[in-house]
């Protein structure tokens, strides 16, 4: 009973706390945030080659996974990239799809709202690498990388690594992504997209 007791007195201070407000800092003054952001920032990073890591060793060879996909949707559409949902965590810690890329297509420049992670299953991708501009607002290439079959990649969540995936091959590709929301959320959670120089 006091449990339940604190629980309310909680809810209660909660919905009493008032409007959230945002200081603005005076200029010039030191971004007393900016190491905590670099420190954040680095965990992130460590995180995503961890999540990268742990796919490469869980997941099954690039032909089961295939398997995952009828024959008859493995070719894609004219219209686009397609994404099929293939696997959402029973706890709503991630949701996997297959991405069917026919030639010539690819995604926008974008960010991302939550960690994602991608493995090439059939052909190759070409990923397009971003800088982040603050001060402009836009995002500017700085390299690009080709990635096979058996490949995998993963990035944290924020606008430190800004890609646009697709297909410049002439053949259809086939990837696996992996992202941190659950299935409700995955056209709306995942990507940031962003203006490109």
């Amino acid at each position: 009973m006091a449990t339940q007791q604190a629980v309310t007195d909680i809810a209660s201070h909660a919905r009493s706390a008032g409007v959230l407000g945002t200081l603005d800092t005076a200029d010039g003054q030191p971004d007393l945030f900016a190491p905590l952001s670099d420190g954040m920032s680095t965990a992130f990073a460590a995180s995503a080659r961890m999540v990268a890591q742990g796919i490469e060793a869980s997941l099954p060879d690039a032909a089961t996974l295939l398997a995952l996909l009828p024959e008859s949707l493995r070719e894609g559409s004219a219209e686009g990239y397609v994404r099929h949902l293939v696997h959402a965590d029973p706890l709503a810690r991630f949701s996997a799809m297959l991405i069917v890329w026919r030639p010539g297509q690819h995604s926008p420049v974008h960010g991302h709202q939550t960690w994602c992670a991608y493995r090439v299953l059939r052909g190759t991708l070409h990923e397009r690498h971003y800088r982040w501009d603050a001060q402009a607002r836009q995002a500017h290439p700085c390299g690009e990388i080709t990635r096979t079959v058996g490949d995998t990649f993963s990035v944290p969540a924020g606008l430190r690594h800004i890609h646009a995936l697709g297909n410049d091959s002439d053949t259809v590709a086939v990837s696996l992504h992996i992202y941190g929301v659950d299935q409700e959320h995955i056209c709306s959670g995942v990507n940031l997209l962003v203006d490109a120089a």
